[in-house]
């Protein structure tokens, strides 16, 4: 079941809220063999022999979960998105390399005891989880609050977190699909102005850097939120102001002023999944 995209956070009664970890969606099957999969159905069991090796001792056999997996900094305990990639991106030896801080994090539960669970509501699926899921240091169960919301988005802000989920009480589980309004994450964005830097020759793609103290300092490509009316409106500029090309990239003069928001700063010093807002006339 996937997240639909609120503006805002809010308060209701109809909900629960919790809090959304940074990491990869993974379904996990405890069967005779324990599998993980991905969002998009990729086993990726072989990869993650720590969680496999958790979950059977978290869990009985016909039990599903829902959940991410993820690696936490060991230090602050929050999660750290560029580690999970690495580590997902990564070829471990079996028994031999392990990864400190990496985590399961279970949030939902779709089959215990070989019974389909995903048409009960989700307030009868977390009373389920909670019996079905004995935790350790691999598999944990998502906390969840039911009311203050506003206050634990906030917190998210200060505490540079990715934001949070709202869920209706009474959902049931679609698999694959985005019913509006039943979840809907709420998301933490940092935002910047920044100055475009050049354009990509093979895809749409803008290289973007901002000012400070009159040097200009690369922050990576932005990707989102280049509609067909700003490529209109922008390219004629761009080409104009074209200062040098390679097979790849065309450099310009950066006069062109954008307001861009992102999740945050990469440890390369680089704005993640940047989206432009606005163009500056």
């Amino acid at each position: 079941m996937l997240l639909a995209d609120a503006p805002e956070p809010f308060e209701s009664k109809a909900h629960i809220a919790e809090l959304k970890i940074d990491g990869i969606r993974g379904i996990l099957e405890v069967e005779e063999q324990v599998r993980l999969y991905t969002r998009h159905q990729n086993d990726v069991s072989y990869r993650y022999q720590e969680i496999t090796q958790a979950a059977a001792q978290a869990t009985g056999k016909g039990t599903t979960l829902d959940g991410e997996f993820v690696v936490c900094d060991i230090t602050t305990g929050k999660p750290d998105f560029e580690a999970t990639m690495a580590r997902f991106s990564s070829n471990p030896k079996p028994g031999i390399d392990r990864t400190p801080g990496l985590t399961y994090v279970a949030f939902d539960i779709l089959q215990y005891k070989g019974k389909d669970l995903t048409k009960l509501n989700l307030m009868q699926r977390k009373e389920i989880l909670e019996e079905a899921v004995t935790e350790n240091e691999v598999i944990k169960k998502i906390r969840y609050m039911e009311h203050g919301f506003i206050p634990l988005f906030e917190l998210c802000k200060q505490q540079q977190l990715e934001g949070i989920v709202i869920k209706r009480r009474d959902s049931r589980y679609y698999p694959g699909k985005r019913p509006e309004h039943l979840w809907q994450r709420v998301v933490v964005y940092q935002r910047e102005q920044c100055v475009v830097l050049g354009y990509s020759k093979r895809e749409i793609a803008w290289l973007i850097g901002v000012e400070i103290d009159g040097v200009i300092t690369s922050v990576g490509m932005l990707k989102y939120g280049i509609t067909p009316s700003v490529r209109k409106e922008v390219f004629p500029i761009l080409k104009k102001t074209t200062i040098r090309e390679t097979k790849d990239f065309a450099y310009v003069d950066p006069t062109i002023k954008i307001d861009v928001r992102y999740r945050h700063w990469t440890k390369q010093n680089k704005m993640r999944l940047a989206v432009l807002e606005r163009v500056h006339q």
